[in-house]
């Protein structure tokens, strides 16, 4: 771990955000992408509030989407920062409804105004989906695409976006919560298309979660500054190679203190353990607190803001009431529809028993000719009956056409780009893993493999093209898996596996390079083989006569990154059993790590 860094008071500017012995300023560089990670009550909350309390009397364009409401107390400490909810009701500034947050991107980046987006004020649960996540989404785009557009007319502004709970905003497929609704996969799509595409608009990212494991990879993929307090047990090995750090500095972290590791935050060193220091706004779950009074000048701003909003809502709630006129005058033609041709069937079936009566003959001379006479013009009316009814007919079939493109046009207007893009970047970060696959097999092999993404064109024109090349990546993973020296069937028995030279190479490794004591690693395989299956951290703890698995948990992790067992979460925790399916796994790890030690020794 290197030594934790000197601060200089010379080199720090308005917009330096101190966090302990680390610092730096999100607001100065170029491409800005930052993860905050922590477990419920280690001080990740407070660790957002320090970033945006040391950039309060910074002018830069804001915008914070949180659902907890932590965050909204650091008003208190910057009153430039205005939030909007669902409804007009306390802690609310702006009170803007769920159809007008596409209004957000232009407030921050035209007007230059600091927002937090309180999205839990938008919660329904008597309606389908998850309108938080539509709230979400909603401004997340807003706000990417302004940003797009003056990007592309050469008016790029510096902005920041803050996202909190993000393993909840944009959970994995495997996520536990929430349920993945169309809604949930909007907001996941924007926020992937935000933090890969978003520094070269001039929006900078801080994402901060609880659950690595429940993240999708797009949100942080592409971030090269990663501040952890302590993370949960399932996560630390993740966590671990991020930072390039042990697991045991990442579990003896206490509250408040943070490991961080980044290329624009420590100029790529190792800083901690350091701690934060406390947020000056309040807690709101330690203290109760009093709302600021909105400052006249911003109260003035929010006054023109919240007419405009009101004037669209006007406005919307005209088309609506177009809309219903519309289905009021079809409902009348139907009905008038429906009268002619009750009066048309009518008129029909009278004017055909006058000319049965005609031609029976039973009617005098000057009775057959009146008859006559009554059915030819019967005959003329019903003709003009149905030239009334074809004409009405057309008139509602265009009434209702106007009525179904007006009721559908806005929709798929604005989800069809979202799909899009929720599409696209979504190929994208398949494509990144099977690149990633390909690449670790040419090293094991010593090949060269082109692995370069393809060209990439505007609108989502590019998908085709990244499956394509998806396709040819997983072709030549198939084609290197081939070069292996054999190909072995998956083996049944626990002591066959255990024999293998592989296994057995690759157990050794894991006891010398564990950061428990080698007992835990033989302790897991043991309690395996006598359970003959899955088996719980707690049965192995209790096997091996201690009180806790965290040392169990090193283990394991130790023995899954060789491939000589497996880990699945369930309901009673993390279970444990020999990979025997994957004994060509064990043998590719071992393959690469001979290769590598022998170039090790060429070099």
């Amino acid at each position: 771990m290197s030594a934790q860094a000197e601060l200089d008071p010379e080199e720090m500017t308005d917009s330096t955000v101190t966090l302990g012995d680390v610092q730096f300023d999100p607001v100065q560089e170029q491409d800005f992408r930052l993860s905050v990670e922590g477990t419920s009550g280690t001080g990740k909350s407070n660790t957002l509030a320090v970033i945006l309390e040391d950039l309060a009397d910074v002018a830069i364009p804001t915008l914070i989407v949180e659902r907890l409401g932590a965050l909204s107390p650091v008003r208190l400490e910057d009153e430039d920062i205005v939030v909007v909810g669902a409804r007009d009701e306390e802690g609310v500034d702006l009170a803007v409804g769920l159809e007008d947050l596409d209004q957000i991107g232009s407030w921050v980046l035209d007007r230059g105004m600091k927002i937090l987006l309180d999205v839990s004020t938008y919660a329904d649960y008597e309606q389908e989906g998850s309108r938080v996540h539509e709230a979400a989404a909603r401004a997340v785009r807003s706000l990417n695409d302004r940003a797009h557009e003056k990007y592309r007319s050469g008016d790029r502004t510096k902005s920041l976006l803050a996202v909190d709970e993000a393993h909840y905003m944009a959970p994995k497929d495997s996520a536990p919560e929430p349920e993945l609704d169309e809604h949930v996969k909007r907001c996941r799509g924007q926020l992937i298309k935000v933090a890969t595409e978003g520094g070269n608009k001039g929006i900078s990212v801080i994402s901060g979660y609880q659950r690595r494991a429940f993240l999708h990879n797009g949100v942080i993929q592409l971030c090269d500054d990663y501040i952890a307090h302590k993370p949960g047990d399932e996560d630390v090995d993740r966590t671990a190679k991020a930072l390039r750090c042990s697991e045991d500095a990442l579990a003896a972290l206490e509250t408040g203190e943070i490991l961080a590791r980044g290329t624009s935050i420590t100029d790529g060193d190792l800083v901690g353990p350091t701690t934060v220091r406390k947020r000056r706004s309040p807690d709101p779950r330690e203290e109760s607190f009093e709302l600021p009074e909105t400052p006249d000048q911003l109260a003035d701003v929010l006054e023109d803001i919240q007419g405009e909003v009101e004037a669209e809502r006007e406005r919307r709630d005209q088309r609506e009431d177009e809309l219903e006129q519309l289905r009021e005058e079809n409902d009348r033609l139907r009905e008038e529809k429906e009268e002619l041709e009750q009066e048309l069937a009518d008129t029909s079936r009278l004017g055909d028993a006058l000319k049965n009566l005609a031609d029976s003959g039973d009617a005098t001379p000057a009775a057959a000719q009146d008859v006559g006479e009554g059915v030819a013009d019967l005959q003329d009316r019903v003709a003009e009956l149905k030239a009334e009814r074809d004409d009405l007919q057309e008139r509602l079939n265009e009434t209702e056409a106007t009525v179904d493109e007006l009721r559908e046009e806005r929709a798929t207007l604005q989800d069809d780009v979202a799909d899009l893009e929720a599409e696209v970047q979504e190929v994208r970060a398949a494509f990144d893993g099977a690149a990633g696959h390909v690449q670790e097999l040419a090293s094991a092999f010593d090949v060269d493999v082109d692995v370069t993404k393809p060209e990439t064109a505007p609108d989502g024109d590019d998908v085709p093209a990244l499956r394509d090349r998806i396709g040819e990546l997983e072709a030549e993973n198939a084609r290197l898996r081939k070069q292996q020296p054999e190909t072995l069937e998956p083996l049944a028995d626990y002591e066959a596996f255990l024999e293998d030279d592989a296994v057995q190479a690759a157990i050794d490794a894991a006891k010398d390079d564990a950061t428990c004591s080698p007992r835990y690693i033989k302790g897991v395989l043991a309690a395996i083989i006598d359970e003959g299956g899955w088996v719980p951290y707690d049965d192995v703890a209790e096997r091996l006569g201690v009180s806790t698995t965290s040392d169990v948990s090193k283990a394991a992790s130790e023995l899954e990154r060789r491939k000589v067992i497996k880990k699945d979460s369930r309901n009673e925790g993390m279970h444990v059993d020999l990979n025997i399916d994957g004994l060509n796994e064990v043998r590719e790890a071992a393959a690469r790590r001979e290769k590598t030690e022998q170039l090790m020794d060429e070099l």
